[in-house]
């Protein structure tokens, strides 16, 4: 490159500048699709159906809303943990899954074959012992991908929480009656 700067034109500007966003985009986009491909390899599809099951178990379905497996927060779920968490937290979390599956076969079966009422007390039993641990327990991570997940799917906004496109003019005050969803 000589040291005398040179003037630039738009077209030339516009060729680099397109240039560019035509990389980055693929770059972006073969990321985008290599990441799909890897929660899918990376957390195994049992996993998923047992991430999904302690999430409806976390979140039910009731008279208001529908639960987390109707959500289907399985899929966001997986896609989260292999794609944004750390590797020590996919780990801990692994590990905690399997120790799960040990602990439900030491009870009767599978997770899903187990009756609801042991399904919920083994959760509430996991969920007091990782409130004691902290954030160093493996179902903390699950119950904040579990929460995350449904409440940022469509069945969570619209119809677990009260949704308005377009709520009109901005009240930052308004009572909530009882019984009445928070706002999303």
């Amino acid at each position: 490159m000589s040291g005398t700067p040179r003037d630039l034109t738009r077209r030339e500007a516009l060729k680099a500048g397109l240039a560019g966003s035509a990389l980055a985009a693929t770059g972006l986009l073969g990321g985008f699709t290599s990441g799909i491909a890897g929660a899918a390899s990376s957390t195994a599809q049992d996993d998923q159906v047992l991430l999904e099951d302690i999430a409806d178990i976390l979140l039910p379905t009731t008279t208001a809303s529908p639960g987390a497996k109707a959500a289907g927060v399985g899929t966001m779920m997986a896609r989260v943990l292999a794609d944004c968490e750390s590797p020590e937290t996919q780990q801990r979390v692994a590990a905690g899954l399997r120790a799960f599956r040990d602990t439900c076969r030491a009870r009767g079966g599978d997770f899903a074959s187990l009756p609801l009422a042991e399904r919920e007390r083994l959760i509430r039993d996991i969920d007091a012992i990782a409130q004691k641990e902290g954030d160093a327990h493996w179902f903390n991570s699950v119950r904040t991908l579990a929460v995350n997940a449904y409440f940022t799917s469509e069945v969570g906004l619209t119809r677990a929480m009260r949704y308005v496109p377009v709520p009109g003019r901005y009240d930052g005050c308004v009572p909530l009656e009882p019984g009445q969803p928070a706002w999303a």
